[in-house]
């Protein structure tokens, strides 16, 4: 694989009311349907206005509707025969007939109809590994419902976003259809015996403040795995007792980094910071080559101050780097292709969803 130009790449979580665990009830009252359709909908213009492609990774049981959710009962179960217990929440919900937040195929139908970004998946019912003590069979019921709801919905995923970010089971994405899963970027933990709450805020405050890291460079791209490398992106320092293995068409896509949502500490770093960090690390890529990826959640752009606003000038930035051809945008099957690909071109970028 001879070397990938400078690129551009965007995922967004979709997860609606699955994803969401520790947002204030103040927060978690506005992911509402209406919100929803209107943040997606926003999103979906701010792309258009720049030309610019990226990956909607959709959490399976979200796109469903009512009926459609009550039609497979099975499929809220786990490998127990138990629902886990976000999902025994949506069930109450269910019951009562109050599913917004939690069932929105209006959302997907707003991404899907654009006809220019991928559809990827973030599992069925957004189940965390870690957090949920996975066991291999309960993943693999995950990402078969996954795909269950794709043939239901006339998609194909062919990229995965793990829930929360926990990585593992790796080596079950290719027989699953899956060629690209994105990359976690961990945090160095701290070597004191604290609590989990205190690491958490650790990790919460590092994340803040990489927001004010102007020097943030863009990552490299990854080497072409084979079926005996094992192997972990240098920069990714993994925090789960997950160890992913590889295998020969699943790409590792590099982590990239979150966009700074703004609410809380967040709102107080100047959206003028945070754009002059992105520019950079665009300018650097168009430059030097490597992996520029955003990512970030919908219902972000619902609680975070000027979220869509403050995303349209970082847009504005990238756009201008692909429409000179120094950048390359690709949505996560996009790279994911170029990455397995034996050979690559260095011809000037031409832009591929």
């Amino acid at each position: 694989m001879t070397a990938l130009p400078g690129v551009f790449t965007m995922s967004f979580d979709c997860e609606g009311l699955w994803g969401p665990s520790n947002l204030t009830p103040s927060l978690r009252q506005r992911i509402t349907q209406e919100n929803l359709v209107a943040a997606y909908q926003g999103l979906r213009d701010v792309l258009d206005q720049h030309d610019l492609h990226a990956t909607f990774a959709f959490v399976g049981a979200f796109v469903l509707s009512a009926e459609e959710a009550r039609q497979h009962p099975d499929w809220f179960e786990s490998d127990s025969g138990r629902p886990w217990p976000r999902t025994r929440e949506f069930l109450d919900a269910l019951a009562k007939g109050q599913t917004s937040g939690w069932l929105s195929p209006e959302c997907f139908e707003i991404i899907r109809s654009a006809g220019c970004h991928e559809l990827g998946t973030h599992g069925f019912q957004h189940i965390a590994l870690q957090d949920h003590a996975l066991t291999r069979a309960d993943f693999e019921r995950e990402l078969s419902l996954a795909a269950k709801v794709g043939r239901l919905k006339n998609f194909t995923p062919r990229t995965f976003v793990f829930p929360r970010n926990q990585i593992g089971f790796v080596d079950t994405l290719a027989p699953a259809g899956i060629n690209g899963y994105r990359e976690y970027l961990g945090q160095r933990r701290l070597s004191l015996p604290l609590p989990e709450s205190l690491q958490a805020r650790w990790d919460s405050l590092a994340a803040l403040g990489r927001e004010v890291k102007l020097w943030q460079k863009p990552q490299p791209h990854p080497r072409q795995p084979t079926s005996t490398d094992h192997s972990q992106p240098s920069e990714a320092e993994h925090i789960l007792p997950f160890s992913p293995m590889t295998g020969p068409s699943t790409i590792a896509i590099p982590a990239g980094y979150f966009l700074n949502w703004r609410v809380g500490l967040r709102r107080r770093i100047p959206a003028k910071l945070s754009v002059a960090r992105w520019s950079r690390m665009l300018a650097h890529a168009a430059r030097h080559g490597g992996m520029v990826h955003l990512w970030s959640h919908p219902h972000n752009f619902i609680t975070g101050d000027r979220q869509l606003e403050f995303f349209g000038e970082i847009l504005r930035e990238a756009a201008t780097w692909v429409r000179r051809g120094d950048l390359l945008n690709l949505t996560q099957d996009g790279y994911s292709r170029r990455c397995a690909e034996p050979t690559m071109s260095n011809s000037p970028a031409q832009r591929i969803a």
